[in-house]
Formats: C-alpha cells, structure tokens, sequence
C-alpha cells in the first residue's frame, strides 16, 4: 500500500520550517547588526583619534600666549600661532631705546627667517596676532662678518624698532607666516583646520577659505583655557563628542600643557 504525508502532517512542517527560518534570519539579522556597529564604531574611533591627536600635537608647538578661543553660532574656533624656532639675544632695541641692530644666538640660524614675525616677549595674542610692537616681520639683513662666531649673528633691521619689554630670559621666537585655527561648525557637525590666512587683531569666524575637513559625525566640540599668566604653563583643554548612529558616543577629553613664560 502507497504511504504519504498527510496536510496536517505538511502543514506542521512547514511552520516548524517558518518558525525556523524566522529565528535563523532574527539571529543572522542581529549579528549584522552588531558587525556594523562594530565597524561603526571602529571607523569613527580612528577617526576621532586621527583629529585629536593632529590637534595636540600642533597645539603643543604653539608660540606662548598664542592661543585664541571664540564662538558666533555656528562656530566655535581655537586659534594659535605655531613657533617654527627660538633662540636668545645679547642686544636688541628694548623700549625706551630704538635702533635696528639685532644680536642673535642661535646654532641653526636659516635664510628663510627673514620675512617671518619675529617676538620678543609676547605676554598676550594681541601682542602677537597686532604686530608693530613686541611682533615684527623680520627685514633686513645678516652683518656680512656675522658668522665670525659660531651661533652668534648680528641682523640689522630694515628700519629702527622698540620692542615694548625685554624678556627675562632675553629670548626670542620665530613664529609661522600664518596662524592655524581648528573650528567647529554646529550645523554640519564637521571639524575643519584653517591655515594660510593673515594675522588678525579680531579672531576670525572662521578664517578666510574652505578649511580641510579633520572629523565629521561630531555631536559636541569644546575648547576651553586658564586664563593666561605668566607665571605657569598654559592649559588648553579640548573635548570631542563622537555622534554614532547605534547611540554609543565616544568622547575624547584632553588637556594640553603649554609653555607660557616668554
């Protein structure tokens, strides 16, 4: 005699096989799920540690008292200076005396400095970022005998200057051509890097072009400063809140020490 199946027993199978698949695809379903939160996650963690750490390390190469903090909705910008060299000086024309000999110890003086702003005792940003006084742009020209001794070279400005203070420890800098901001913007979420602009008294909101793009997805940036002085180092502290879509934000919290005695 012929044996088959009967509905009852094909219509069991099949919601077994239903209920089957249902779980197999839940189960599936959440490991994907996972994996791309991982994955998420995990890209967003590099970048956020690609943007932080550029950050520190460009900001601990800052010029003392160089650092500005602004905020105009939508933006919020850190700005500062970065310090390319410094030496010390045995002369310079130091307020109330004005002359344009400058007598400059340094053991790897180099011919691109002219033309660069050049600090003596820089105590604020206005004395850097509002040159004429303890900032000027370095012209003029070496003594023809002034490598005789070794690390020491006589300059002689373009024209007299005052510098407004001698510094205690008679030092001197040589700064970058332009300042460096990293502004946030509310509205794309995006960190961006400023550089290449001119030197402003104002803080600039932001600097003047497009900027290159540093971190996206960013749900929070705070910069925040002591209020400088001159008798201990600067502390600057940053705050990167990462925005992921499982939720989970990652935070990256620092806080930067920076040389403030000039």
């Amino acid at each position: 005699m012929a044996r088959g199946f009967t509905l009852i027993e094909l219509v069991v199978v099949m919601v077994l096989l239903a209920l089957l698949a249902l779980g197999t695809s839940r189960y599936l379903g959440t490991g994907a799920r996972m994996f791309s939160d991982a994955a998420e996650r995990e890209q967003i963690l590099s970048a956020g540690r690609f943007a932080a750490e550029r950050l520190v390390r460009e900001l601990r190469q800052a010029a003392p008292n160089s650092v500005r903090i602004a905020t105009a909705a939508p933006w919020h910008c850190l700005e500062f200076t970065p310090l390319l060299s410094s030496g010390l000086y045995q002369q310079a024309p130091i307020a109330p005396d004005s002359g344009s000999q400058l007598l400059l110890l340094h053991a790897n003086w180099q011919a691109n400095f002219v033309g660069l702003p050049f600090s003596i005792y820089p105590r604020q940003p206005a004395d850097i970022y509002q040159q004429g006084g303890a900032t000027i742009l370095l012209s003029g020209a070496l003594a023809p005998d002034s490598d005789a001794n070794p690390g020491t070279h006589q300059f002689n400005l373009s024209s007299n200057h005052s510098f407004p203070a001698g510094s205690p420890e008679q030092r001197f800098f040589i700064l970058a051509d332009s300042p460096v901001s990293f502004c946030y913007n509310a509205i794309s979420r995006e960190l961006r890097r400023f550089s290449g602009y001119a030197f402003n008294a104002a803080q600039p909101l932001p600097p003047a072009g497009s900027g290159v793009l540093m971190a996206k997805q960013l749900a929070e940036v705070r910069f925040s400063q002591q209020e400088v002085s001159l008798t201990r180092n600067n502390v600057v502290n940053l705050l990167l809140r990462f925005a992921s879509q499982s939720g989970d934000d990652l935070f990256f919290n620092y806080e930067v020490h920076l040389y403030n005695v000039p």
